[in-house]
């Protein structure tokens, strides 16, 4: 068993408040204080809009991914953390008394049902995948209509005899693209075929093998599966039979004939597309650069500044003000306090791996001086660092060394545990291990701070390498350009209803 060490040598203070400069400025308009989606009563600022995930199609033209509609909490004061990484801009509550630097603080775990599920890869064509069917000819939608995927069952219900064609296509990867078309490798191939409607076809040519550029491994949904159990917590109980009665839609009986299964997974991938372009507050910076491209300074911190990420003082803020003291949400209609998840991109680079952080674990906290701050620093630096002096903020007379963990929510699930409900899913929690100095004033109020490797292991995690890009929350489903019920918009798919889906999940949490 690993012993770990509790160093309880900081008291509680005030973190101090600061503001920035945001780049572009925000607009004046004060968006979501209400919606069909029931936001809570925070005002907000409209931040314009962060493309996210994937990339550029060269040959299309396409821009591949989603984009997050950043909502600015409108507060008050100052706070030292530069204008990126300001904890307020991830939650209004995490300033004032809420933003106390508590060496009792060392652990905590959100109180949402938030649960394990399936990240729907693009190589596997997204919520077109027929993933509890051997059958994958889009053509045959008869001879297992139990398992078709959740967009032709969406098509099948909603959009009935709307059959659309797709024509056959050749894709390279985006590696293939960069290169001069003799020095390429075989494209991708898939078929001319016709699917069942609007949902699948857009599906396949957005978020799957038809999308004009073969997808690399990394492009999913963990972006909107992360913001729809973060935003909702409640998952299907019990797969539904259901048929439209006019415009609503209701249950089967037992023998009626005419009628969709929709799986619990086939709701959860739904309800992730809806997330998949969202609205959402943000702190943090988001790195577009790959990590064998980007350049360090002797240090080993990366010189681009949307490289450099997130600032530790901001995840640790948000862990523990989130996690252990906790706060209002943002979404739903409670104004209680409760502890709130966040949604971290857990690689600093420019790959996009989204999980909700469930709990969080302080290991070690401990006050070192000036000069063991500097070289926990030269961790792994390079041939000229000054790894005697402390040279990194100026105003820091105190640093704090902290080890802590955060554990995630998997997004995993394949195959038959898809099939049970998600409540009953024992999916373990993932882990990852944080290492950084905090930097403070005489009074020990909270300036910023640096990431460092692990002190203690010869080699060990990295942290200047191994920590969350930027922290998301998510306010609502609606994004960019999409009306009140989701619909329209560029970035996830515009024929899918918030509406419609959430019927199917009330249904599935409905005792049979």
């Amino acid at each position: 068993m690993k012993t770990w060490r509790w160093a309880s040598v900081v008291s509680s203070v005030l973190l101090v408040q600061g503001c920035a400069e945001l780049d572009p400025a925000p607009g004046e308009s004060v968006a979501v204080a209400e919606s069909s989606l029931n936001v809570s009563t925070f005002r907000f600022m409209e931040g314009g809009e962060l493309p996210y995930v994937l990339g550029f199609s060269p040959e299309t033209g396409q821009i591949l991914g989603g984009a997050h509609q950043l909502l600015i909490p409108r507060t008050g004061g100052r706070e030292a953390i530069d204008g990126a990484n300001l904890p307020s801009q991830l939650h209004p509550d995490l300033r004032g008394s809420l933003l106390q630097l508590n060496s009792t603080l060392r652990e905590g775990e959100a109180q949402s049902t938030a649960f394990a599920s399936n990240w729907w890869p693009q190589r596997q064509n997204g919520i077109a995948d027929r993933w509890n069917s051997a059958n994958k000819n889009y053509s045959d939608r008869t001879s297992d209509p139990d398992n078709l995927s959740p967009a032709e069952k969406y098509d099948v219900l909603f959009h009935p005899g709307q059959m659309e064609r797709l024509g056959g296509i050749a894709a390279w990867s985006m590696d293939d693209l960069r290169r001069p078309p003799y020095l390429r490798n075989p494209p991708y191939i898939q078929p001319a075929v016709v699917v069942a409607g609007p949902v699948t076809r857009w599906e396949l040519q957005h978020h799957g093998l038809y999308q004009g550029v073969y997808p690399e491994y990394w492009w999913g949904h963990c972006n909107g599966w992360s913001a729809y159990v973060a935003a909702e917590g409640a998952g299907p109980r019990r797969d539904v039979r259901v048929k439209l009665s006019g415009s609503t839609v209701t249950e089967c009986a037992a023998a009626e004939t005419g009628c969709v299964l929709f799986r619990m997974a086939d709701i959860e991938a739904l309800m992730s597309e809806l997330y998949f372009s969202d609205s959402v507050t943000f702190s943090g910076r988001r790195c577009e650069t790959r990590a064998d491209r980007t350049m360090r300074d002797v240090y080993g911190r990366p010189v681009d500044p949307a490289c450099r990420d997130l600032n530790p003082a901001t995840m640790h803020v948000a862990m523990t003000g989130l996690l252990a003291v906790g706060a209002k949400p943002l979404h739903g209609d409670s104004t209680e306090r409760q502890k709130l998840m966040f949604i971290v991109d857990h690689t600093w680079d420019v790959e996009v791996w989204s999980f909700p952080v469930k709990q969080f674990s302080i290991d070690v906290i401990e006050e070192v001086d000036a000069q063991q701050a500097a070289r926990l620093l030269c961790g792994g630096a390079y041939m000229g660092a000054d790894c005697y002096n402390y040279r990194f903020n100026p105003s820091a007379t105190r640093f704090v060394r902290v080890a802590a963990r955060f554990w995630m929510i998997s997004d995993s699930v394949t195959g038959e545990t898809l099939l049970t409900p998600p409540e009953q899913r024992t999916v373990p929690l993932s882990v990852s291990e944080l290492h950084y100095v905090l930097e403070l004033d005489d009074n020990l109020t909270i300036l910023g701070g640096e990431w460092i490797k692990n002190p203690s292991i010869v080699n060990g995690i990295n942290g200047k390498e191994l920590h969350p890009d930027y922290l998301w929350i998510p306010v609502r489903a609606q994004g960019t350009g999409e009306d009140a019920d989701d619909l329209g918009g560029s970035e996830d798919n515009p024929y899918i209803s918030y509406a419609k889906v959430k019927a199917l999940l009330t249904l599935s949490r409905r005792d049979d």
